[in-house]
């Protein structure tokens, strides 16, 4: 790999491979929210892949502004940490050989992802993430700036590596992720599938490879 680049990671589904716990916390939330039971199939049409206010609005019946959405998403995201706590979710195979290799090549890296900052601090601490990334460069949605699939936090995380598009390489689990990076320039996104399963992201224009973890690093071709 050309050390003259610089690593976004997106974090849920692509450093930790936590997508059925998000969903078991949801499943417990609306349950409780709504005092009634969330079959196996409402799971998979209805929470899986989609967002917490298509979710909510779904369960509830109504429609929710994005403070109400934000509030209740909240009390999910509460209820995921204490099952994380609890859960034997390491990083993802391979990320901590890659992560260090990182550093000591002196590669800019840093981390653009959607996780509230509750959640953020809580994988900070937990993985101890500050071995590789600087919190003042992470980039996280919140406040008002538009989440994936719009570019805008693939742009906060280029501004604060100080890097231009064609110098970036992303890895992204969600095509959500990957329209993000795509329309903010990127061109070398590579798709991590251990968590999602997603193997038709490499039909999106921008993804030059889809590997299962980053163990697989090494089937891939860097041309950058």
């Amino acid at each position: 790999m050309n050390k003259d680049i610089a690593v976004i990671f997106d974090f849920n589904g692509t450093c930790i491979f936590d997508g059925k716990l998000h969903d078991e916390a949801w499943k417990t939330y609306i349950e409780e929210l709504t005092s009634g039971n969330v079959s196996d199939d409402e799971v998979k049409d209805y929470i899986i892949g989609k967002t917490a206010k298509d979710i909510l609005e779904h369960f509830l019946g109504y429609e929710l502004n994005d403070n109400m959405v934000n509030q209740l998403s909240e009390e999910k995201e509460r209820i995921y940490r204490i099952m994380l706590a609890k859960a034997d979710i390491g990083l993802a195979p391979g990320l901590e050989e890659f992560l260090n290799y990182l550093s000591l090549a002196k590669v800019k890296r840093t981390i653009a992802t959607t996780a509230n900052l509750e959640n953020m601090n809580y994988y900070f601490e937990r993985y101890n993430l500050e071995r590789w990334f600087k919190w003042e460069e992470v980039v996280i949605g919140m406040g008002n700036i538009p989440l994936k699939p719009h570019p805008d936090l693939y742009l906060a995380a280029m501004k604060k590596l100080d890097m231009p598009a064609e110098k970036i390489v992303v890895f992204e689990d969600s095509e959500s992720g990957v329209t993000a990076a795509e329309a903010a320039g990127i061109r070398h996104i590579i798709a991590i599938t251990g968590d999602s399963r997603r193997n038709d992201l490499i039909n999106h224009k921008g993804v030059i490879a889809s590997v299962e973890d980053f163990s697989h690093l090494g089937e891939i071709d860097f041309k950058i």
